[in-house]
């Protein structure tokens, strides 16, 4: 098996776009189409696929590098319904963090997760984020911030 990341193209935009959580879950997060136009438009962050060979399983999106605080932010993750319950999170999520930590040779990874989304908040923190006290009210969809100290991640 073979997982990879590769980034939002003019080639695999679509597929990416097509990607969506469960009807469940889709107040946790916005549309994988909204965070392509919030990076082509804003500039500060980049849309990546997550791949398993050639199909392609998930989205993220990263950016926001902050140099005085040695930070990114990992600002979406998900993966299709389609393929949810089959431990593609944890090691896709593996693959981006490390992914982020070389792109902005940073020292810690910010994200938000919904209040609800129970999930993701056990996900994150089985790789080491933890709570950090503050509220994220930037985007759609608000959340409390969850952060990564990479020099203690294994």
């Amino acid at each position: 098996m073979s997982l990879h990341i590769r980034e939002i193209t003019n080639e695999n935009w679509r597929a990416a776009a097509a990607l969506t959580v469960s009807t469940q879950q889709q107040h946790f997060i916005e549309s994988n189409a909204f965070s392509m136009a919030e990076c082509f438009y804003e500039k500060n962050a980049v849309s990546v696929g997550m791949y398993e060979n050639d199909t392609l399983i998930g989205f993220a999106m990263y950016g926001w590098p902050d140099i005085q605080d040695q930070s990114a932010w990992l600002d979406r993750f998900m993966i299709d319904h389609h393929f949810q319950g089959k431990g593609y999170a944890k090691r896709f999520l593996l693959l981006v963090i490390r992914y982020i930590e070389q792109q902005y040779d940073c020292k810690k990874i910010y994200l938000s997760i919904h209040p609800e989304n129970k999930h993701a908040q056990t996900l994150y923190e089985s790789m080491g984020f933890q709570l950090n006290g503050q509220m994220d009210d930037e985007g759609a969809v608000q959340g409390l911030v969850m952060e990564l100290h990479l020099d203690s991640f294994e």
